[in-house]
């Protein structure tokens, strides 16, 4: 069974040449996915990257945009489960914050 790579905030800040406290302010605002042991956030390194994808948009491309009750939809027909669900809900409530 393969291993995801997990990283502790500070990795993190390292990897993204980033003060820690901005890293902790990702997590609170759930831009970064993390999971907290005792008092320790883990970060998966999939949640860097897609943090990594999300913000290297061209400023001039010009994407779909979908509305909230339609993104829904896609997440009702794609039948997440509801933890899965949950984490896409909490993405799409922090990038809607960018604009």
């Amino acid at each position: 069974m393969p291993t995801k790579e997990i990283m502790t905030p500070e990795q993190v800040a390292d990897y993204l040449q980033l003060n820690s406290s901005t890293v902790y302010r990702y997590i609170r605002e759930g831009k970064l996915f993390a999971s907290k042991i005792g008092r320790q956030y883990r970060v998966p390194k999939e949640s860097v990257e897609l943090l990594l994808m999300v913000t290297a948009m061209p400023q001039g491309l010009r994407l779909r945009r979908y509305g909230r009750e339609q993104v829904q939809e896609f997440l009702r027909e794609d039948e997440l489960d509801q933890e899965t669900r949950a984490k896409a809900e909490k993405l799409i409530t922090a990038l809607g914050r960018k604009e």
